[in-house]
């Protein structure tokens, strides 16, 4: 009797298992720009490893053509694979702004935080409101906490 109870117990944790990392755990994660924005993403876990996923900014600092006033906002539309819990991407939007490129780098530094920096620059770095501009940030440091 007590090897089929455990044979059931077996079974019964096999067969929930792969329901469980099927669904995939996810964490929102919220932060700000050092100077000015805000920034967040999402972490997804599921058997093939951790990924970041729909990093987004808004109000991120920008000085183009020298004046410092513009933000941008936006997002990734793809995901980024943690490794050793480090994750980045480097994305160019040759459609509709060439010549924008964005440089992501991250960290998940435990206990529900994270840290990184992002780059945004290019001839034609979309802005909030009207238009597009010549424009760079420099490297700006975030941070995020799990929420």
């Amino acid at each position: 009797m007590k090897k089929l109870i455990a044979l059931v117990a077996v079974a019964a944790v096999v067969l929930s298992a792969p329901a469980a990392v099927g669904a995939g755990n996810r964490a929102k994660y919220k932060g700000a720009f050092e100077v000015t924005g805000t920034m967040s993403f999402v972490l997804k876990e599921a058997r093939t490893g951790r990924k970041v996923v729909r990093y987004s900014w808004e109000a991120f600092p920008l000085r183009c053509e020298g004046k410092l006033a513009p933000t941008s906002s936006g997002f990734l539309e793809f995901s980024q694979q943690v490794n050793r819990g480090n994750f980045r991407a480097e994305a160019v939007d040759d459609q509709t702004n060439p010549g924008a490129r964005l440089s992501l780098r991250g960290e998940l530094v435990g206990r529900g935080r994270a840290e990184g920096t992002l780059r945004i620059r290019g001839d034609r770095v979309p802005v909030d409101g009207p238009g597009r501009g010549d424009c760079t940030s420099g490297t700006v440091r975030w941070t995020a906490e799990k929420v």
